[in-house]
Protein backbone atom coordinates (compact mmCIF):
# COMPACT_ATOMS: atom_id res chain seq x y z
CA UNK A 1 0.00 0.00 0.00
CA UNK A 2 1.45 3.68 -1.11
CA UNK A 3 1.77 5.64 1.93
CA UNK A 4 3.96 8.45 0.78
CA UNK A 5 4.72 10.29 -2.78
CA UNK A 6 7.96 12.19 -3.72
CA UNK A 7 8.41 14.54 -5.45
CA UNK A 8 10.82 16.37 -7.43
CA UNK A 9 11.34 19.80 -8.31
CA UNK A 10 12.74 21.18 -11.29
CA UNK A 11 11.30 19.86 -14.44
CA UNK A 12 8.14 18.33 -12.33
CA UNK A 13 6.42 21.29 -9.95
CA UNK A 14 8.77 23.84 -11.25
CA UNK A 15 8.60 23.84 -15.02
CA UNK A 16 10.26 26.25 -17.18
CA UNK A 17 6.83 27.53 -19.34
CA UNK A 18 8.27 30.78 -21.20
CA UNK A 19 11.43 29.96 -22.78
CA UNK A 20 11.09 33.43 -24.03
CA UNK A 21 12.87 35.23 -21.46
CA UNK A 22 16.17 32.75 -22.05
CA UNK A 23 15.61 32.95 -25.62
CA UNK A 24 16.09 37.06 -25.73
CA UNK A 25 19.15 36.44 -24.04
CA UNK A 26 20.74 33.58 -27.06
CA UNK A 27 19.49 36.07 -29.81
CA UNK A 28 21.43 38.81 -28.19
CA UNK A 29 24.80 36.42 -28.01
CA UNK A 30 24.06 35.12 -31.22
CA UNK A 31 23.79 31.26 -29.85
CA UNK A 32 21.85 28.76 -31.18
CA UNK A 33 18.81 28.10 -29.14
CA UNK A 34 18.65 26.45 -25.87
CA UNK A 35 22.63 26.85 -25.27
CA UNK A 36 22.19 28.83 -21.80
CA UNK A 37 20.29 26.08 -20.49
CA UNK A 38 22.78 23.33 -21.47
CA UNK A 39 25.49 25.02 -20.52
CA UNK A 40 24.37 25.76 -17.56
CA UNK A 41 22.82 22.34 -16.50
CA UNK A 42 25.44 20.75 -18.14
CA UNK A 43 28.25 22.25 -16.31
CA UNK A 44 30.44 20.39 -13.54
CA UNK A 45 30.34 23.26 -11.57
CA UNK A 46 26.59 22.77 -11.09
CA UNK A 47 26.92 19.30 -10.08
CA UNK A 48 29.35 20.49 -7.60
CA UNK A 49 27.40 22.96 -6.25
CA UNK A 50 24.39 20.60 -5.60
CA UNK A 51 26.54 18.22 -4.11
CA UNK A 52 27.93 20.79 -1.57
CA UNK A 53 31.07 21.55 -3.13
CA UNK A 54 30.77 24.53 -4.73
CA UNK A 55 27.97 27.86 -5.21
CA UNK A 56 25.68 28.80 -8.00
CA UNK A 57 28.65 31.69 -8.49
CA UNK A 58 30.94 29.64 -9.78
CA UNK A 59 28.45 27.96 -11.87
CA UNK A 60 27.93 31.32 -13.21
CA UNK A 61 31.61 32.25 -13.27
CA UNK A 62 32.05 28.93 -15.67
CA UNK A 63 28.68 30.05 -17.64
CA UNK A 64 30.14 33.00 -18.34
CA UNK A 65 33.43 32.33 -19.49
CA UNK A 66 32.39 29.58 -21.43
CA UNK A 67 30.11 31.82 -23.41
CA UNK A 68 31.88 35.18 -23.13
CA UNK A 69 29.46 36.91 -21.09
CA UNK A 70 30.56 40.41 -19.85
CA UNK A 71 30.49 40.92 -15.94
CA UNK A 72 27.75 43.88 -16.60
CA UNK A 73 25.47 41.51 -18.11
CA UNK A 74 26.01 38.74 -15.69
CA UNK A 75 23.00 40.07 -12.88
CA UNK A 76 20.70 40.43 -15.36
CA UNK A 77 21.30 37.28 -17.00
CA UNK A 78 21.12 35.17 -13.88
CA UNK A 79 17.36 37.33 -13.04
CA UNK A 80 15.92 36.22 -16.25
CA UNK A 81 17.16 32.61 -16.57
CA UNK A 82 15.01 31.80 -14.40
CA UNK A 83 12.04 34.27 -15.38
CA UNK A 84 10.04 32.02 -16.83
CA UNK A 85 9.91 29.54 -14.39
CA UNK A 86 6.00 28.45 -13.09
CA UNK A 87 5.21 26.83 -10.12
CA UNK A 88 2.07 24.08 -11.71
CA UNK A 89 -0.76 24.90 -9.72
CA UNK A 90 -2.32 21.79 -10.47
CA UNK A 91 -0.15 19.67 -9.06
CA UNK A 92 0.12 21.62 -5.91
CA UNK A 93 -3.73 21.12 -5.90
CA UNK A 94 -3.14 17.08 -6.04
CA UNK A 95 -0.61 17.51 -3.55
CA UNK A 96 -3.58 18.81 -1.46
CA UNK A 97 -5.73 16.31 -2.75
CA UNK A 98 -3.59 13.85 -1.52
CA UNK A 99 -2.21 14.98 1.58
CA UNK A 100 -5.85 15.48 3.21
CA UNK A 101 -6.84 12.01 2.08
CA UNK A 102 -3.57 11.41 4.94
CA UNK A 103 -0.92 10.58 2.05
CA UNK A 104 2.82 11.74 3.50
CA UNK A 105 4.28 14.51 0.68
CA UNK A 106 8.13 14.22 -0.06
CA UNK A 107 10.29 16.67 -1.61
CA UNK A 108 13.58 15.25 -3.25
CA UNK A 109 15.15 17.72 -5.78
CA UNK A 110 19.17 18.05 -7.01
CA UNK A 111 18.69 21.95 -6.47
CA UNK A 112 20.94 24.10 -3.75
CA UNK A 113 19.69 24.67 -0.48
CA UNK A 114 18.23 28.28 -1.47
CA UNK A 115 15.58 26.28 -2.76
CA UNK A 116 13.62 26.24 0.70
CA UNK A 117 13.37 29.62 0.51
CA UNK A 118 11.69 29.03 -2.74
CA UNK A 119 8.72 27.14 -1.50
CA UNK A 120 6.55 29.46 -0.56
CA UNK A 121 3.36 28.34 0.32
CA UNK A 122 4.66 24.65 -1.12
CA UNK A 123 6.12 24.78 2.18
CA UNK A 124 3.15 23.74 4.81
CA UNK A 125 2.27 20.92 2.49
CA UNK A 126 5.65 19.01 3.04
CA UNK A 127 6.48 16.06 5.26
CA UNK A 128 10.05 15.54 4.35
CA UNK A 129 12.33 18.20 2.02
CA UNK A 130 15.65 16.73 0.91
CA UNK A 131 17.73 18.67 -1.05
CA UNK A 132 21.06 17.10 -2.57
CA UNK A 133 23.53 20.07 -1.50
CA UNK A 134 22.37 19.55 2.50
CA UNK A 135 22.79 16.09 1.72
CA UNK A 136 26.04 15.69 0.03
CA UNK A 137 24.65 13.28 -3.02
CA UNK A 138 22.65 13.36 -6.23
CA UNK A 139 20.09 11.49 -7.54
CA UNK A 140 20.33 8.87 -8.97
CA UNK A 141 22.44 7.84 -5.81
CA UNK A 142 20.00 5.01 -3.89
CA UNK A 143 21.74 7.02 -0.37
CA UNK A 144 19.53 9.97 -1.24
CA UNK A 145 16.38 7.83 -2.05
CA UNK A 146 16.80 6.08 1.58
CA UNK A 147 17.54 9.39 3.41
CA UNK A 148 13.97 10.78 1.63
CA UNK A 149 12.19 6.91 2.34
CA UNK A 150 13.69 7.84 6.38
CA UNK A 151 12.30 11.25 6.86
CA UNK A 152 9.00 9.79 5.60
CA UNK A 153 9.37 7.03 7.64
CA UNK A 154 7.85 4.20 4.36
CA UNK A 155 9.65 1.40 2.74
CA UNK A 156 10.48 1.59 -0.48
CA UNK A 157 7.62 -0.71 -1.64
CA UNK A 158 5.63 2.13 0.77
CA UNK A 159 6.28 5.15 -1.85
CA UNK A 160 5.85 6.64 -5.02
CA UNK A 161 8.09 8.23 -7.11
CA UNK A 162 7.20 11.29 -9.71
CA UNK A 163 10.23 12.73 -11.48
CA UNK A 164 11.09 13.73 -15.33
CA UNK A 165 14.69 12.19 -15.91
CA UNK A 166 14.17 8.52 -16.97
CA UNK A 167 17.75 7.91 -14.59
CA UNK A 168 16.33 8.66 -11.43
CA UNK A 169 13.22 6.95 -11.93
CA UNK A 170 15.05 3.93 -12.89
CA UNK A 171 16.97 4.31 -9.55
CA UNK A 172 13.73 4.61 -7.50
CA UNK A 173 12.25 1.63 -9.16
CA UNK A 174 15.30 -0.37 -8.68
CA UNK A 175 14.88 0.43 -4.98
CA UNK A 176 11.41 -1.03 -5.16
CA UNK A 177 9.28 2.02 -5.12
CA UNK A 178 6.66 3.20 -7.41
CA UNK A 179 8.51 5.16 -9.78
CA UNK A 180 6.98 7.60 -12.17
CA UNK A 181 8.00 9.43 -15.45
CA UNK A 182 6.57 12.53 -15.57
CA UNK A 183 4.37 12.54 -18.61
CA UNK A 184 1.89 15.58 -17.25
CA UNK A 185 -0.86 16.33 -14.67
CA UNK A 186 -3.65 14.26 -16.58
CA UNK A 187 -1.61 11.06 -17.27
CA UNK A 188 -0.08 11.21 -13.58
CA UNK A 189 -3.54 11.52 -12.00
CA UNK A 190 -4.18 7.99 -14.26
CA UNK A 191 -1.28 6.21 -13.10
CA UNK A 192 -1.77 7.28 -9.23
CA UNK A 193 -5.61 6.29 -9.01
CA UNK A 194 -4.88 3.16 -10.85
CA UNK A 195 -1.84 2.24 -8.21
CA UNK A 196 -5.04 3.04 -5.85
CA UNK A 197 -3.76 6.01 -4.10
CA UNK A 198 -7.02 8.42 -3.23
CA UNK A 199 -7.26 10.33 -6.41
CA UNK A 200 -9.71 11.94 -8.61
CA UNK A 201 -9.39 10.46 -12.35
CA UNK A 202 -9.35 13.44 -14.63
CA UNK A 203 -12.44 14.06 -16.05
CA UNK A 204 -12.49 15.22 -20.08
CA UNK A 205 -15.23 17.45 -21.55
CA UNK A 206 -15.57 18.79 -25.23
CA UNK A 207 -14.23 21.68 -25.81
CA UNK A 208 -16.63 24.37 -27.55
CA UNK A 209 -15.29 25.97 -31.24
CA UNK A 210 -12.22 24.05 -31.87
CA UNK A 211 -11.18 24.17 -35.56
CA UNK A 212 -7.97 22.31 -35.83
CA UNK A 213 -5.53 19.91 -34.47
CA UNK A 214 -2.40 20.15 -34.32
CA UNK A 215 0.15 16.77 -34.04
CA UNK A 216 4.04 16.35 -33.43
CA UNK A 217 5.92 13.76 -35.20
CA UNK A 218 8.35 11.86 -33.08
CA UNK A 219 6.67 9.97 -30.32
CA UNK A 220 2.97 10.69 -31.67
CA UNK A 221 2.76 9.74 -35.61
CA UNK A 222 6.41 8.00 -35.14
CA UNK A 223 6.82 5.76 -32.44
CA UNK A 224 10.75 6.27 -32.14
CA UNK A 225 11.01 2.58 -31.24
CA UNK A 226 14.72 2.93 -32.95
CA UNK A 227 15.18 4.19 -29.78
CA UNK A 228 15.14 0.96 -28.20
CA UNK A 229 18.63 -0.15 -30.08
CA UNK A 230 20.06 2.84 -28.05
CA UNK A 231 22.10 0.69 -25.72
CA UNK A 232 23.18 -1.48 -27.77
CA UNK A 233 24.55 0.99 -30.48
CA UNK A 234 26.41 2.27 -28.02
CA UNK A 235 28.33 -1.09 -26.94
CA UNK A 236 28.64 -1.70 -30.99
CA UNK A 237 30.07 1.90 -31.33
CA UNK A 238 32.32 1.77 -28.09
CA UNK A 239 30.69 4.49 -26.57
CA UNK A 240 29.85 4.98 -22.65
CA UNK A 241 25.86 4.79 -21.87
CA UNK A 242 23.90 8.24 -23.09
CA UNK A 243 26.67 9.44 -25.03
CA UNK A 244 24.90 8.47 -28.49
CA UNK A 245 21.67 10.36 -27.26
CA UNK A 246 24.26 13.19 -26.85
CA UNK A 247 25.85 13.27 -30.12
CA UNK A 248 22.69 12.85 -32.27
CA UNK A 249 20.30 15.23 -29.84
CA UNK A 250 22.87 17.74 -28.46
CA UNK A 251 23.98 21.39 -29.93
CA UNK A 252 24.15 19.95 -33.63
CA UNK A 253 20.90 18.53 -33.85
CA UNK A 254 19.51 21.78 -32.42
CA UNK A 255 21.45 24.10 -35.81
CA UNK A 256 20.04 21.42 -38.13
CA UNK A 257 16.48 21.69 -36.74
CA UNK A 258 16.59 25.12 -37.22
CA UNK A 259 18.18 24.95 -40.68
CA UNK A 260 21.53 26.71 -39.09
CA UNK A 261 23.33 24.01 -40.65
CA UNK A 262 23.05 21.81 -43.12
CA UNK A 263 22.95 17.91 -43.26
CA UNK A 264 26.14 17.27 -44.88
CA UNK A 265 27.49 19.24 -42.26
CA UNK A 266 25.67 17.59 -39.36
CA UNK A 267 26.63 13.94 -41.28
CA UNK A 268 30.26 15.25 -40.43
CA UNK A 269 29.85 15.91 -36.73
CA UNK A 270 28.68 12.39 -36.80
CA UNK A 271 31.80 11.44 -38.32
CA UNK A 272 33.82 12.52 -35.91
CA UNK A 273 31.81 12.07 -32.96
CA UNK A 274 30.93 8.38 -33.94
CA UNK A 275 34.76 7.70 -35.40
CA UNK A 276 32.87 6.83 -39.08
CA UNK A 277 35.36 6.79 -42.17
CA UNK A 278 32.96 8.60 -44.61
CA UNK A 279 29.56 9.92 -45.32
CA UNK A 280 28.50 6.27 -46.83
CA UNK A 281 29.14 4.89 -43.51
CA UNK A 282 26.85 7.48 -42.20
CA UNK A 283 24.43 6.81 -44.12
CA UNK A 284 24.59 2.91 -42.96
CA UNK A 285 24.44 3.86 -39.83
CA UNK A 286 21.26 6.27 -40.56
CA UNK A 287 19.61 3.10 -42.62
CA UNK A 288 20.66 0.62 -39.43
CA UNK A 289 19.84 2.95 -36.73
CA UNK A 290 16.39 3.78 -37.84
CA UNK A 291 15.20 0.73 -39.80
CA UNK A 292 12.79 0.16 -37.20
CA UNK A 293 11.13 3.68 -37.67
CA UNK A 294 8.13 3.70 -38.69
CA UNK A 295 3.99 4.94 -38.66
CA UNK A 296 1.61 4.77 -35.62
CA UNK A 297 -1.44 3.22 -38.44
CA UNK A 298 -3.94 4.51 -35.58
CA UNK A 299 -2.58 7.58 -35.50
CA UNK A 300 -2.65 8.02 -39.25
CA UNK A 301 -6.10 6.88 -39.39
CA UNK A 302 -6.65 9.21 -37.41
CA UNK A 303 -5.24 12.41 -39.07
CA UNK A 304 -6.94 11.19 -42.24
CA UNK A 305 -10.57 10.85 -40.81
CA UNK A 306 -10.34 14.39 -38.83
CA UNK A 307 -9.24 16.06 -42.33
CA UNK A 308 -12.25 17.97 -43.65
CA UNK A 309 -13.99 18.12 -40.36
CA UNK A 310 -10.95 20.53 -38.99
CA UNK A 311 -7.78 22.07 -40.04
CA UNK A 312 -5.11 19.43 -39.64
CA UNK A 313 -1.45 20.21 -38.97
CA UNK A 314 2.12 18.50 -38.19
CA UNK A 315 4.31 20.66 -36.28
CA UNK A 316 7.99 18.65 -36.09
CA UNK A 317 11.18 19.83 -35.30
CA UNK A 318 12.73 17.76 -37.97
CA UNK A 319 15.98 18.01 -40.41
CA UNK A 320 15.77 19.71 -44.33
CA UNK A 321 14.18 16.86 -46.37
CA UNK A 322 12.10 15.40 -43.93
CA UNK A 323 8.82 15.52 -45.96
CA UNK A 324 10.78 13.94 -48.97
CA UNK A 325 12.26 11.06 -46.50
CA UNK A 326 8.80 10.15 -45.50
CA UNK A 327 7.44 9.77 -48.94
CA UNK A 328 10.65 7.80 -49.69
CA UNK A 329 10.69 5.49 -46.88
CA UNK A 330 7.04 5.10 -45.68
CA UNK A 331 4.84 6.03 -49.18
CA UNK A 332 3.37 8.84 -46.58
CA UNK A 333 3.99 12.28 -48.11
CA UNK A 334 2.87 14.84 -45.02
CA UNK A 335 2.59 17.90 -47.47
CA UNK A 336 -0.84 15.98 -49.12
CA UNK A 337 -1.32 14.19 -45.96
CA UNK A 338 -1.99 17.50 -43.66
CA UNK A 339 -3.69 21.06 -44.13
CA UNK A 340 -0.45 22.15 -42.92
CA UNK A 341 2.60 21.07 -42.55
CA UNK A 342 5.36 22.76 -40.18
CA UNK A 343 9.09 21.44 -40.42
CA UNK A 344 11.35 23.65 -37.64
CA UNK A 345 14.64 23.15 -40.27
CA UNK A 346 12.21 25.11 -43.08
CA UNK A 347 10.88 28.12 -40.89
CA UNK A 348 14.07 28.32 -38.36
CA UNK A 349 12.71 28.33 -35.57
CA UNK A 350 11.76 25.56 -33.49
CA UNK A 351 9.25 24.15 -30.34
CA UNK A 352 9.07 25.38 -27.80
CA UNK A 353 9.61 28.54 -29.65
CA UNK A 354 6.53 30.03 -28.73
CA UNK A 355 7.17 31.84 -32.22
CA UNK A 356 6.80 28.39 -34.43
CA UNK A 357 2.85 28.06 -32.69
CA UNK A 358 1.88 31.68 -33.45
CA UNK A 359 3.12 30.91 -36.86
CA UNK A 360 1.26 27.44 -37.41
CA UNK A 361 -2.13 28.90 -35.78
CA UNK A 362 -1.39 32.30 -38.48
CA UNK A 363 -1.16 30.03 -41.39
CA UNK A 364 -4.07 27.59 -40.31
CA UNK A 365 -6.39 30.53 -39.68
CA UNK A 366 -7.54 29.95 -36.13
CA UNK A 367 -7.08 31.12 -32.74
CA UNK A 368 -5.21 29.11 -29.55
CA UNK A 369 -8.58 28.60 -28.07
CA UNK A 370 -9.88 26.90 -31.36
CA UNK A 371 -6.92 24.44 -31.36
CA UNK A 372 -5.89 21.01 -30.05
CA UNK A 373 -1.66 20.39 -29.83
CA UNK A 374 -0.33 16.59 -29.65
CA UNK A 375 3.23 16.26 -28.63
CA UNK A 376 4.88 13.95 -26.36
CA UNK A 377 7.46 16.32 -24.30
CA UNK A 378 5.59 18.43 -21.99
CA UNK A 379 8.16 21.48 -22.76
CA UNK A 380 6.51 21.48 -25.89
CA UNK A 381 2.91 21.16 -24.54
CA UNK A 382 4.04 23.72 -21.39
CA UNK A 383 4.72 26.57 -24.12
CA UNK A 384 1.49 25.88 -26.08
CA UNK A 385 -0.87 26.30 -22.99
CA UNK A 386 0.87 29.18 -22.22
CA UNK A 387 -0.66 30.79 -25.61
CA UNK A 388 -3.79 29.46 -24.78
CA UNK A 389 -4.13 26.18 -26.84
CA UNK A 390 -5.43 23.05 -25.44
CA UNK A 391 -2.77 20.69 -24.97
CA UNK A 392 -2.32 16.66 -24.86
CA UNK A 393 0.79 15.14 -23.75
CA UNK A 394 1.18 11.80 -25.84
CA UNK A 395 2.50 9.21 -22.74
CA UNK A 396 0.99 6.85 -25.48
CA UNK A 397 -0.77 7.20 -28.44
CA UNK A 398 -3.81 4.68 -27.76
CA UNK A 399 -5.05 6.90 -24.40
CA UNK A 400 -3.71 10.33 -26.26
CA UNK A 401 -6.42 9.42 -28.99
CA UNK A 402 -8.78 8.52 -26.76
CA UNK A 403 -8.48 12.08 -24.73
CA UNK A 404 -8.63 13.45 -28.20
CA UNK A 405 -11.79 12.29 -28.96
CA UNK A 406 -13.09 13.00 -25.36
CA UNK A 407 -12.27 16.81 -25.76
CA UNK A 408 -13.53 16.40 -29.59
CA UNK A 409 -16.49 15.43 -28.17
CA UNK A 410 -16.24 12.54 -30.76
CA UNK A 411 -14.19 9.41 -32.26
CA UNK A 412 -11.14 10.57 -33.89
CA UNK A 413 -11.30 7.14 -36.27
CA UNK A 414 -15.06 7.38 -37.48
CA UNK A 415 -15.72 7.89 -41.19
CA UNK A 416 -15.57 12.03 -42.32
CA UNK A 417 -19.06 13.40 -42.38
CA UNK A 418 -20.40 11.18 -39.34
CA UNK A 419 -21.62 12.44 -35.72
Amino acid sequence: MIRAVIWDWGGVLMRTMDIRPRMAWERRLRLPPGTLADTFFGNPAWDRAQRGEGSVDDVWAEVADRLGIRPADLPALRRDFWAGDRLDEELVGLIRELRSAGIRIGLLSNHLRELRQRLGDLEPLLDAVVISEEAGVLKPDPAIYRLTLDRLGVAPEEAAFVDDWKPNVEAARNLGMFAIRFRGTVHLRRVLADAGLPVRPPALRPLPGVRAVIFDWGGVLSPLDFLKQTPQWEARLGLPSGALDRVLWGPEWKLLEMGAISQEEYDHHLMRALGLPDREAVQQFYREYYASDGLHPGVVAAVRSLRGRYRVALLTNAFPGHAESLQRRHGFDPRAEFDLYVNSAEVGLAKPDPAIYQLTLDRLGVRPEEAIFIDDHVRNTDAAHLLGIHTIVCADVETALADLSALLGHPVGEVKGEK
